[in-house]
């Protein structure tokens, strides 16, 4: 395999030493070794094995795999520094004017793993809604995390993810493990709440959040706990949900009569799509509050409207739907970290094994982030794609310009194809 990597990303090294980690030298170096070439890598599996075949004078991916599985430390010790950087970063743009509003975005996503996972601890079958069709559910094997995001202005980071797993399923991991090596059942709310509750002690007094997810997240548990906070939601609702007594699919046939409210809001590429809206107040079943809901339809013959939930009275249906339309990219960071990154790559064995590689890929996309928010007028970076496409340009330019020099000094081109390509002695001449 042609070598990739002969000295990590200077900014990679620059970030990791702004997050401050309490991490040994070995630890630190796998950590590093690993979130760059995660980055660099192209192949469809990102497995350790692949990871370190790309990186010149690389230890044996072994040493990789025992940090992982055995070496004294925790995803906590990245995901701790990453929260504190992510909070303090955005922080700094609000106090220079560069947003008032924090955005915090919820989701939760499923990565498919081979049937032949199974005794990987972390990864267990789990409900697949893209897949069920009506009352014919389906399940895949993976793993399924919870992410959560947040933006200020034009700035965003992915404060923190939770690894879900199921109850009989921790039950039955639990069984083999000792008293001080036990899993703890939590439901994707707690997991959720969590992670809330912490983002809640690191911002400002009364610092003013939109919180929005979709609607398998929109339990009145959640609703509740976002207001006692003093923050707003927007979110989807399905259209069982009650309103003042009466379903809210019987609201669309009951204000078939009223007159639509025409919207354009501003998608994340910045196209506008009309769609005709009817709103109106009242009380969700078991909700001390009033909330406004949105039937929305993207023309006067669609059958099938959504139905969307603000707690903000004060809102206008267009700057509803604009503020929702936030929630989008992380879709997009979940593409990144599964797709780009390998994040559901793994094949080490243990539950705590699997957040460390889990901690490693996000600490890689918070970098690619950190890059984008960052971007010097000479890089023009628009995307995390962009990103991506210069930390792999830089490493070819360094690959090549080292493997130049060592050919210059050796003058013996089957060592420069053993050490640079991974090409054995035989050369063909």
């Amino acid at each position: 395999m042609i070598k990739q990597i002969v000295q990590h990303s200077a900014k990679l090294i620059e970030f990791l030493v702004l997050l401050q980690l309490n991490l040994s030298k070995p630890q630190y170096r796998h950590v590093l070794g690993i979130a760059d070439a995660a980055i660099v890598c192209e192949a469809p599996h990102k497995t350790l094995t692949t990871l370190y075949d790309l990186i010149v004078d690389a230890p044996h991916p072994s040493n990789a795999a025992d940090c992982l599985r055995i070496s004294p430390w925790s995803a906590n010790d990245l995901r701790e520094p990453l929260r504190e950087f992510t909070i303090g970063d955005l922080m700094q743009v609000a106090n220079l004017g560069g947003g008032e509003l924090l955005f915090v975005s919820i989701d939760d996503s499923l990565t498919e793993k081979d049937k032949g996972t199974t005794c990987l601890e972390a990864v267990d079958w789990h409900h697949d809604h893209t897949k069920s069709q009506g009352k014919k559910q389906a399940y895949t094997n993976g793993t399924q995390h919870i992410e959560i995001r947040i933006q200020l202005g034009n700035q965003a980071y992915v404060y923190d993810w939770g690894l879900y797993l199921r109850q009989k399923t921790v039950r039955r991991l639990n069984r083999k493990r000792g008293k001080d090596q036990r899993l703890s059942f939590r439901t994707k709310y707690r997991i959720v709440r969590a992670i809330l509750v912490d983002l809640k002690r690191r911002l400002p007094a009364r610092f003013p959040v939109y919180v929005l997810f979709d609607s398998w997240y929109a339990s009145n548990k959640l609703l509740k706990f976002c207001r006692r906070q003093g923050w707003h939601v927007i979110c989807a609702i399905k259209s069982n949900r009650t309103l003042d007594g009466v379903k809210l699919s019987k609201w669309n046939q009951r204000l078939k009569h009223q007159p639509y409210t025409r919207v354009n809001p501003a998608a994340t590429d910045q196209r506008k799509r009309p769609y005709l809206v009817r709103a109106r107040q009242g009380r969700l079943k078991n909700v001390p509050f009033e909330v406004c809901v949105l039937i929305s339809k993207r023309h006067r013959g669609d059958k099938r409207p959504k139905y969307f939930l603000c707690t903000d009275l004060s809102l206008s249906v267009q700057q509803i739907l604009t503020i929702y339309k936030k929630r989008w990219p992380i879709e997009v960071d979940n593409y990144y970290v599964k797709q780009l990154l390998g994040l559901g790559d793994f094949r080490v064995q243990s539950y705590e094994a699997v957040e460390k590689w889990f901690a490693i890929i996000f600490l890689a996309y918070t970098f690619l982030q950190w890059r984008l928010n960052h971007t010097q007028p000479d890089e023009r970076f628009k995307v995390v794609a962009d990103v991506i496409r210069h930390h792999r340009r830089q490493h070819a330019r360094h690959v090549l310009e080292a493997a130049c020099e060592f050919a210059v000094i050796c003058e013996n081109m089957p060592q420069v194809l053993r050490r640079f390509a991974g090409i054995g002695s035989t050369v063909p001449t």
